[in-house]
């Protein structure tokens, strides 16, 4: 039987950097403008840096208030 490890970022950096291209990710898709897109993503990294959230949490709650936004978004709105 064969086994895969799978190597995980163990710097917090590079998971913050993680989260952050994560969060970019997903506001792209959504279908931010990319000022948009780079301060969600640094809020989220700030977070991680921080030491206020983990990744995967900064992630969730980003990705979850930027769905809000594009759902909530009125016509003529600034």
């Amino acid at each position: 039987m064969s086994a895969v490890i799978l190597q995980f970022p163990t710097s917090t950096a590079a998971r913050a950097n993680g989260a952050g291209l994560a969060v970019a990710i997903a506001a792209k898709r959504m279908g931010y403008r990319p000022h948009h897109i780079a301060r969600a993503a640094a809020l989220a990294r700030r977070e991680v840096l921080d030491g206020h959230k983990s990744a995967a949490r900064a992630v969730a709650d980003m990705t979850r208030d930027l769905s809000y936004g594009v759902r909530n978004h009125t016509p003529g709105a600034a």
